[in-house]
């Protein structure tokens, strides 16, 4: 059964892609019947037991017909929009309950409760004192909101799952069937493999390649740190820390174009501004985020003496590249089209998706040592489905929190609230933003986080002056952030388990080695020349004053450089690195000062150099 509906789901998604013969409600809502159809066959109803048939059955038919009924009767619900009869009012609210029971089952409680308090405050608001009240809405107008329109269950957030992000996770499979995870392993080791802390990199690389298609910091660091995180405790990073970086590279995966794991989708219908401009903007921070990961393991690995890999266990580079060849294709072209070409996203992961299987097909014929089996691209096709599970639930919940602001005009009074918290300071504002955002995305997926953020928190970080584009990258960058923040660091708990050691110090470990990240939103508020806004001498100036600024928090994070750092040089080296990333020239100066002061001080061929001159 579970075969056959995954079939069937992907063969509807890619016919409705290709063709867009469908009206949105109605492909939505077939998109979410397949969708819980699937969840209750995967997921039991107690988690640890056997599913219990009794219970799932009926509940996936009731997840079939609602997907029937609403194509059935479609035509006639358009003349009776607001005045819904008997058996609308049925199926809508069995629909609505088996999609918290849905939610409880993938998400978690938290966005289960966060909908059932939104439906609830929709029916019983004018029970509340103001700022919160409102004039309460009946059983007819909530169903009809949450229902039969765009505005509630099938809103945006579920059409960007049904279309974009569904395509992406096809491509991300193929790629995944094709051997994606072994080769950019091989990949990553023949280029860097040689370098002291050369694992740790190579598991930054891979995680960031996988995980900017997956979307999920968790199961992509589940996924790739079972090959990474023994290879890094092999040459001598301690467990918590070989932990902490496999947890932090992945988390940081979903800002890394041009997928950022259905992020940029989701962002560029919530914001209204064009995919291919979002996936430019995202290029400066990614980078940032990452070198500052790689200058981290680096100065860990000489502080630990952490090795190199064994020279036998390095790839030559031209047999690494001849075998990744055929993965780096298509992911090349699907950049190329994003972003040079600016092709719709559905077309370009088609594209890129029919040429992995060419590519696969041509690698069997003419290097059968190379050989992918058949079955491995059916295995890809009946395998998405599950992996959009998770997602389509967290964004047609998410609907029901939009539809309930949007019906009861919470989403402008929550804007005043804030608005009234902050006195009109926006670094108040911001600490608030980041807080919800985070706390949000501790039990929540980083794209259902980010999409209340953006109705929420965006719009009154706009009020307040930020342009529309730097407000949601702020929230959607901490929403990334939130799997390594502890104490509900669920990335580096995952993480903690594959290397075996205490899940609340990798979740610290963490913590301390991105903390370039969690300084990143702030600055890119206050110079936006990081997203890529401005000239090109702000920009190119911004980008090189940023790579001064991660290396020096780099080493006031680990304490090291070529011997230890102390702690007063630590806090004035991060002073100096936030310095770098504001758009303020005299504190570029003075960040300067410290570094050259710091360089003359600490370099040990330095202090050679200048105690020989001063004997001589």
């Amino acid at each position: 059964m579970i075969i056959v509906i995954s079939l069937l789901f992907t063969v509807f998604q890619v016919y409705t892609a290709t063709t867009g013969l469908m009206t949105a409600i109605l492909q939505r809502g077939i998109h979410l019947s397949f969708v819980l159809a699937l969840v209750f066959l995967f997921f039991p109803a107690i988690s640890g037991t056997k599913r219990t048939l009794f219970i799932d059955v009926p509940l996936i038919c009731a997840a079939v017909c609602s997907g029937v009924y609403l194509y059935m009767s479609f035509d006639d619900l358009i003349y009776r929009i607001g005045d819904p009869n008997l058996p609308d009012m049925i199926v809508g609210c069995v629909t609505v309950v088996v999609l918290l029971e849905a939610t409880r089952r993938t998400v978690g409680w938290v966005m289960t409760m966060l909908a059932v308090i939104s439906l609830l405050y929709s029916y019983f608001g004018h029970f509340l004192p103001e700022p919160f009240g409102h004039s309460g809405r009946d059983l007819e107008r909530i169903v009809t909101q949450m229902f039969f329109s765009t505005e509630g269950i099938y809103g945006v957030p579920l059409g960007v799952a049904a279309t974009y992000v569904f395509l992406f996770i096809l491509f991300g499979s193929f790629m995944e069937k094709s051997g994606v995870g072994t080769l950019f392993i091989n990949l990553a080791n023949a280029f860097a493999g040689k370098y002291q802390g050369g694992p740790a990199k190579v598991g930054i690389i891979s995680t960031a390649s996988v995980g900017m298609v997956s979307g999920s910091p968790v199961s992509d660091a589940a996924t790739t740190g079972a090959f990474t995180i023994p290879m890094m405790k092999r040459v001598g990073y301690k467990a918590r820390t070989a932990a902490a970086i496999e947890a932090v590279g992945a988390s940081g995966a979903s800002l890394m174009p041009p997928v950022m794991g259905a992020g940029a989708f989701v962002m560029a219908d919530m914001s209204g501004v064009p995919y291919s401009e979002i996936i430019l903007h995202a290029i400066i921070p990614a980078m940032l985020f990452y070198t500052a990961l790689m200058f981290v393991v680096g100065n860990e690995a000489r502080k630990t003496g952490v090795k190199a890999l064994p020279a036998e266990e390095i790839p030559a580079k031209k047999d690494a590249l001849l075998k990744s060849l055929r993965l780096l294709v298509p992911l090349l072209v699907l950049i190329f089209s994003l972003a040079v070409l600016r092709v719709s996203p559905l077309r370009a992961a088609l594209f890129a998706t029919a040429i992995v299987v060419v590519t696969t097909f041509l690698y069997n014929f003419f290097k059968p040592e190379l050989k992918v089996p058949a079955k491995h691209m059916l295995e890809a096709l009946i395998e998405t489905p599950r992996k959009i599970l998770v997602v389509s639930v967290a964004c047609a919940t998410a609907g029901i929190i939009i539809g309930m602001l949007g019906m009861t005009g919470l989403g402008l009074k929550l804007s005043d609230i804030l608005m009234s918290i902050s006195q009109g300071h926006l670094p108040i504002a911001l600490l608030c933003a980041m807080v919800i955002s985070i706390v949000l995305g501790m039990g929540l997926p980083p794209t259902a986080a980010y999409i209340v953020m953006a109705v929420t928190a965006a719009p009154f970080l706009v009020q307040m002056g930020v342009p529309v584009v730097v407000a949601h990258f702020f929230v959607f960058m901490y929403c990334c952030y939130a799997p390594i923040t502890p104490p509900v660091a669920l990335a580096a708990y995952t993480t903690a388990g594959i290397a075996g050691c205490d899940p609340f110090k990798a979740g610290l470990d963490a913590f301390r080695i991105s903390l370039t990240g969690f300084v990143l939103p702030i600055m890119v508020v206050y110079n936006q020349s990081l997203l890529g806004l401005g000239s090109w001498v702000d920009i190119l100036t911004a980008c090189a004053l940023g790579l001064v600024a991660v290396w020096m928090m780099s080493i006031a994070l680990v304490g090291w450089l070529q011997r230890r750092v102390g702690v007063i040089w630590r806090l004035v080296l991060a002073m100096a690195a936030v310095g770098c990333l504001t758009p303020v020239t005299w504190a570029h100066l003075c960040s300067f000062v410290v570094l050259l002061v710091f360089v003359f001080t600490q370099t040990n061929w330095l202090v050679k150099r200048f105690s020989s001159a001063t004997q001589l």
